[in-house]
Parts: C-alpha cells; sequence; structure tokens
C-alpha cells in the first residue's frame, strides 16, 4: 500500500503528485468502480467517490490488459481478417 493510497482513503491533506505509474480503483457513489490514475485523486474525492484499492501499471499494454483482459488474443474461429475488416481488393494473409 502506498502513502498516497493511505492518504486518498483518508482524506488527507493531498501529499503532491504521485508516481505516473500509479492508477487508484474508485468507487462511485452509485456503486459504479473504475480504474483511473491516482494524480486525479483530488478531483474524484472531491466528487464524494472513494479510493478503495491500487495497482501499478507500468505501460498501455499492461494497461490494456487490466481493463480489457483477452484483447489481444486471436479471435475464437482464428480468422485474423475477413471482407468486413479487410481493404477490398487488397489480399490480406491468413492466420496460421
Amino acid at each position: 500500500m502506498s502513502q498516497w493510497l493511505d492518504a486518498a482513503q483518508q482524506s488527507t491533506e493531498p501529499l503532491g503528485t504521485p508516481p505516473g505509474d500509479l492508477y487508484f480503483e474508485y468507487s462511485k457513489p452509485d456503486g459504479d468502480t473504475f480504474l483511473a490514475s491516482a494524480a486525479n485523486a483530488e478531483h474524484y474525492l472531491a466528487k464524494g467517490y472513494t479510493v478503495t484499492g491500487e495497482q501499478t501499471i507500468s505501460d498501455s499494454d499492461t494497461f490494456r490488459d487490466v481493463l480489457s483482459p483477452g484483447t489481444n488474443a486471436v479471435p475464437a474461429d482464428g480468422t485474423a481478417t475477413s471482407e468486413t475488416t479487410a481493404t477490398t481488393g487488397v489480399d490480406q494473409p491468413t492466420a496460421p
């Protein structure tokens, strides 16, 4: 647990700018949750949101994997492209 998470959960004064790879799990008053930068904590806390946890995410690939697991997976049918997604008149490689 980071000092920034402690401060956000205890509604103490902000500690300054948290590391760029630190993300908080926020909960809205209606119960909906989302992940956003810890740097936005002051804004979200002022709106009545709470901080329920933290994650360190070092790059965009990891961020995508956390928010949308499986997006890099090959489609279930193994089709890499189809006529719907391919550019008309251009030969597209087939999936191995």
